[in-house]
């Protein structure tokens, strides 16, 4: 009896080990896929990290075993090792210095989540502007992308730039409104994209994506810097769109088979919607970025992780400033997931990466990403 119930035990492993493979081997193709044309796989590329881990722990317990398992595992691992290297920084953290070295651009992005208005974890208070503000002054970067930006409740100042940053040297902006009805305020908002600057723009540009999209356009401006122009893009695309239930009915994925269902169903429905749109987005933005007549900057929020085909779409042949000076995953949403990384800094060749930093702040949903770069010679 024994015997057969470990060789039930044997075929069990071996059958889940088997699924994990395909799982993870078809979520290794995600980046190579449009998610517009199959958004099933690219909803399976969220649990890249899980399958990655699921993985290697067979991979640890045939390696016990002394079974060939062991060599199936670890060939189906290295299969993933783009993906797996896009996730992870492997370099010891270096904070951002309060004072820049000569030839330093610090670069800042950050989703504001309208001054901390929409930040679904932290509601002791209405906003966090002038904490935020604060935070904005003391981290002293050159160029601000800020995406779900609001600072005057009325639209026709919009183009000010808050006194408070006027005051540390931020005489330059490049603003674009948008309005949609959000369901979630029961009302029409008006968002913005921002690019602020110490530094001259010379040039400025925006496209949206559609009507139907929930995103803020792309928008570029054209920043001379030293004797360089560089253009700086920022843009946030598609949001899933979740509301406080959604959240909820992800962590509570228990409350009968027909709501579970119900629930998954909703979600999976906003989740495919959210892929469908920014695959296109992904390709608009990588079009605009091919045409630039000066070396590239792009910052935002691309509401994807780094083993997508929107991440992958957007980077191209530019620099990712985490992997280049960041370490562990990076997280910049502040909750759901620690592997989070849906933020990004990404910069032209030409350019030399000198420090990356997240500052995890509980103001917005997101927190504020900073890079240090500069031109090489420039000194």
């Amino acid at each position: 009896m024994l015997p057969r119930i470990r060789k039930i035990i044997r075929i069990s492993f071996s059958v889940a080990n088997i699924m994990a493979i395909l799982c993870y081997l078809l979520a290794c193709l995600v980046p190579f896929i449009s998610s517009g044309k199959s958004w099933l796989i690219a909803m399976l590329g969220l649990a890249f990290p899980l399958l990655f881990i699921v993985l290697l722990g067979f991979f640890i317990y045939w390696i016990f075993r002394r079974s060939k398992w062991a060599f199936v595992c670890l060939a189906a691992l290295l299969l993933g090792w783009q993906q797996v290297s896009v996730m992870i920084g492997f370099h010891f953290p270096k904070k951002i210095q309060a004072s820049k070295e000569p030839g330093i651009l610090r670069v800042m992005s950050w989703n504001l989540s309208m001054w901390g208005q929409s930040n679904t974890s932290h509601k002791s208070k209405p906003d966090h502007e002038t904490e935020m503000l604060d935070l904005i002054k003391r981290t002293d970067a050159d160029v601000l992308c800020f995406q779900e930006y609001l600072y005057f409740k009325d639209s026709k100042y919009w183009d000010s730039i808050p006194a408070a940053l006027m005051e540390k040297g931020y005489r330059y902006s490049y603003f674009k409104q948008v309005r949609y009805h959000a369901r979630i305020y029961q009302t029409t908002i008006l968002t913005a994209s921002v690019i602020i600057s110490k530094y001259p723009i010379t040039d400025t540009g925006h496209i949206f994506f559609s009507e139907e999209d929930l995103a803020d356009p792309l928008m570029y401006a054209d920043i001379k810097f030293n004797e360089h122009t560089i253009r700086v893009f920022t843009t946030h695309l598609q949001s899933v769109m979740f509301e406080g239930w959604h959240y909820n009915a992800m962590r509570n994925l228990n409350g009968g088979v027909k709501k579970t269902y119900g629930d998954s169903k909703a979600i999976a429905y906003r989740l495919r919607n959210a892929y469908i749109k920014r695959s296109s987005q992904a390709e608009a933005v990588r079009q605009k970025i091919k045409e630039s007549p000066y070396p590239v900057i792009i910052c935002g929020d691309f509401n994807d992780v780094p083993n997508s085909y929107t991440y992958f779409t957007l980077k191209g042949n530019l620099q990712d400033a985490f992997l280049k000076k960041g370490s562990g995953f990076g997280r910049t949403l502040n909750f759901i997931s620690p592997t989070l990384r849906i933020d990004y800094i990404l910069a032209d060749k030409e350019l030399e990466i000198d420090r990356f930093h997240v500052i995890k702040v509980p103001y917005s949903d997101h927190y504020p990403v900073v890079a240090d770069m500069r031109f090489p010679g420039d000194h």
